[in-house]
C-alpha cells in the first residue's frame, strides 16, 4: 500500500503532460510501476526523487527498483517513464541535481535492465529497518536522580523540565 505522499506523486505525475506524451499505455500499468520507484526512493533511501544525487539513482535502478517489480516486462518500459518522470519533476520543482539524474539515468539503466532479465533480485525487496528501541529503564519523577545526589529526580535534574 503506497503512502499518502506516494500517492500524490504518482497522481501528479499521471495528470502531466509529461505522461500523457508517452502514449496510450495502460493508465493502471503506469500507476504500478511509477509507485515502485517512487517507493523504493522513500522507503529505502528516505529521499524524495527530486534530492536524489546521481550515485542515490545509480544505486536504486541496480538494487532497490529491481526487487521491485512483478515482470521482467515492465523493465522494458521503465526507461521512457523515468524520462517522463523526471522531466515532470523538473518542470513542476526545484531539483539540484538535475544533469546528474539525466547522467545517472543513462548510466544506470543497463545495469538495471541486466538485474530485472537475470531474475536475481525478483521479488526480494529490502526489508524495512526495524524501530530502535532503548533497552534502559525509564526514570521516573519520584526514583532517586541518577547523579547520585539522594534527591527525588523531581526535586534535582527533573525540575527544568
Amino acid at each position: 500500500m503506497p503512502s499518502k505522499q506516494v500517492a500524490l506523486e504518482v497522481a501528479e505525475f499521471l495528470d502531466s503532460d509529461q505522461a500523457r506524451g508517452l502514449g496510450s499505455v495502460d493508465r493502471a500499468r503506469w500507476q504500478r510501476l511509477i509507485e515502485a520507484f517512487l517507493s523504493a526512493s522513500y522507503e529505502d533511501l528516505g529521499k524524495a526523487p527530486r534530492f536524489l544525487d546521481g550515485q542515490e539513482l545509480e544505486g536504486l535502478l541496480a538494487q532497490s527498483l529491481p526487487a521491485r517489480l512483478e515482470s521482467p516486462k515492465d523493465a522494458e518500459v521503465m526507461p521512457d517513464l523515468l524520462r517522463a518522470y523526471f522531466a515532470h519533476v523538473r518542470e513542476t520543482q526545484l531539483v539540484s541535481h538535475a544533469f546528474e539524474i539525466e547522467q545517472a539515468l543513462e548510466i544506470g539503466m543497463a545495469p538495471f535492465l541486466a538485474a530485472v532479465r537475470s531474475g536475481k533480485v525478483s521479488g526480494r525487496a529490502a526489508a524495512p529497518a526495524a524501530p530502535y528501541v532503548h533497552g534502559a529503564p525509564k526514570l521516573g519523577r519520584n526514583d532517586p536522580c541518577s547523579c547520585g545526589s539522594g534527591k527525588k529526580y523531581k526535586k534535582c535534574h527533573g525540575k527544568d523540565s
